[in-house]
């Protein structure tokens, strides 16, 4: 007798593709066989790369996959391919060849990264989401692989007993075999699972996840309505990923092979991607910190600090740490309550940089403590705060994105003025210090990012810190009328208001412009402060922890 098996498939939409398709055959190291994928690309600038990995008995067109991979191609190019024996791919497919699936996965990772990609992301299905999974727990890849994707994975390796039924365990039981029938591909296979083939797949260690590194995004994906793979086990995955940054979705009413829901799986994906979702999810984790910072002290507005980051390297096997509590960043700083003084003292803040004008600070005031030293570093010369120069600055910010960005690059001609003290003390005095101007949000936030861009800070994620502003309100009504009265009353309220907000995409476009005019951190560093790679190198050894890429244990 022969167990039936089926794909539980359905005849797959084509949607229309986005980018190019291009079908490559990738050998595997060792193995003497070929593996067959299919590379959508729209050639993105990132070079990241989505490889999407299919269920048993799948291909790389099965299901949702092409979906998938359209809803993926503005954010990244995407690699589907057929495991070995599966579609296109030479070789024989297993019942519980675990270790083909990760030399498999490894040597498509292998060939693209040989091509210039960075391997992003990790995307499977059922089978292949296990495989994912634990390709990223046991593989101890360089650079860490930033997301996973696990679409309807098994926990309960055990489960699968009730999926095949009494009549195939009691084959086992007889005569130590079943031939497990089943048509994958347009072809019928026959394959032959011995006791010891369902003894290994039953063992298998899916609780190896439990060593996923603990920066890993994971997002965990399952239909209601699955009775191949029981719901509960989307919950004991993200048990044991608790140290994960994992986030779980349900589909509801959808099946393990998510009939009438390729759009809503499709959907989730491209969401979890895109810049509004990544922000959405780094928003959430960081909230609860930032709102315990922003009002820590008295009479100080927008008041946090920088760090508690993560940077994996892309070179080596280790990532660095953004110390917290040593860069801190906050609006004007003359008026502190006795309560946050005491707040200040107590954070071992030593020293502040006040990078406001002589006019400015005549006007609001200074502050420096018995224990705290206030360093004047004015970003602009008395000169270019005359009234005249500021109604042509702040009328810049009335451009909107491009007169931000436009803005933030006249601070770059003057950075001999700002920077270096402040690079200076980190280096030889190695304590907490604080960095502000009036809102906290412009000359601070510029020289803010100058700082982590050093630390190599992602900076999509610089942009969304200094966006954080804007949830502060760190806005005074003298300074509205300020402003209103320096441009001229040529501007609404709403204009003005809008002046002393921020915005990530104004962060971003200045990055944009400084990488233009000035190349990388490193070669503005060197090219317009003289520093050399030493000294570069001396500011990143006091700012971040350098540490081996770290497992769960950590």
């Amino acid at each position: 007798m022969a167990a039936k098996a089926s794909t539980n498939g359905q005849a797959t939409p084509t949607p229309v593709t986005i980018g190019s398709l291009t079908n490559l055959k990738i050998a595997v190291p060792g193995a003497n066989l070929n593996l067959a994928g299919v590379l959508q690309s729209t050639n993105h600038p990132s070079r990241r790369l989505a490889i999407i990995c299919h269920g048993v008995l799948g291909h790389k067109n099965y299901l949702f996959q092409p979906s998938i991979a359209n809803v993926l191609a503005p954010h990244m190019d995407t690699f589907r391919f057929d495991f070995r024996g599966n579609g296109d791919s030479e070789g024989h497919m297993g019942y519980s060849n675990w270790s083909d699936d990760k030399a498999d996965i490894d040597a498509v990772i292998a060939h693209f990264e040989h091509q210039g990609y960075y391997i992003y992301a990790l995307i499977g299905h059922s089978r292949g989401a296990i495989s994912c999974l634990n390709y990223a727990a046991t593989s101890h890849h360089v650079p860490m692989i930033p997301y996973i994707v696990s679409i309807s994975s098994r926990f309960d390796m055990s489960d699968v007993k009730r999926k095949h039924g009494p009549e195939v365990l009691e084959l086992l039981e007889k005569q130590g075999h079943f031939d497990w029938q089943a048509r994958t591909g347009g072809k019928d296979i026959t394959l032959r699972v011995t006791r010891q083939h369902f003894d290994d797949f039953l063992n298998f260690d899916t609780a190896a996840v439990a060593h996923i590194p603990s920066m890993t995004n994971v997002l965990l994906i399952h239909g209601s309505n699955d009775d191949v793979v029981p719901v509960k086990d989307i919950a004991t995955l993200q048990s044991h990923l608790s140290h994960a940054r994992t986030a779980m979705r349900i589909v509801t009413n959808a099946d393990h092979n998510y009939r009438k829901h390729y759009n809503d799986l499709s959907q989730i994906i491209g969401d979890y991607f895109s810049a509004e979702g990544r922000k959405a999810d780094w928003t959430r984790r960081i909230l609860p910190n930032w709102k315990t910072w922003v009002h820590a002290v008295g009479g100080v507005l927008n008041f946090r600090t920088i760090g508690d980051i993560w940077i994996p390297s892309q070179t080596d096997g280790t990532v660095s740490y953004l110390r917290p509590g040593i860069i801190y960043r906050c609006a004007d700083i003359s008026k502190p309550t006795p309560e946050g003084i005491r707040v200040l003292e107590a954070l071992n803040i030593t020293d502040v940089f006040d990078l406001r004008s002589n006019s400015e600070t005549e006007r609001r005031g200074t502050f420096e403590g018995e224990k705290i030293k206030r360093h004047h570093t004015p970003v602009f010369a008395e000169v270019d705060y005359s009234p005249a120069q500021i109604a042509v600055r702040f009328k810049m910010y009335l451009g909107g994105t491009e007169g931000f960005a436009q803005a933030y690059m006249s601070m770059m001609p003057n950075i001999r003025n700002f920077f270096p003290p402040i690079l200076e003390h980190i280096v030889k005095k190695k304590t907490p210090f604080i960095v502000h101007c009036t809102a906290g949000k412009d000359r601070t936030g510029v020289t803010c990012a100058l700082l982590q861009m050093i630390c190599g800070v992602d900076e999509e994620q610089i942009a969304w810190e200094y966006e954080l502003t804007r949830r502060c309100m760190a806005i005074k009504e003298e300074d509205v009328e300020f402003l209103k009265s320096a441009i001229g009353g040529e501007s609404s309220d709403a204009q003005v208001r809008g002046v002393l907000s921020t915005n990530e995409e104004y962060m971003l476009r200045f990055l944009e412009e400084f990488h233009a005019k000035y190349g990388t951190i490193t070669d503005f560093l060197v090219n317009e402060l003289d520093m050399t790679l030493e000294d570069i190198q001396a500011v990143r050894d006091v700012l971040l922890v350098k540490i081996p890429v770290p497992r769960a244990a950590m």
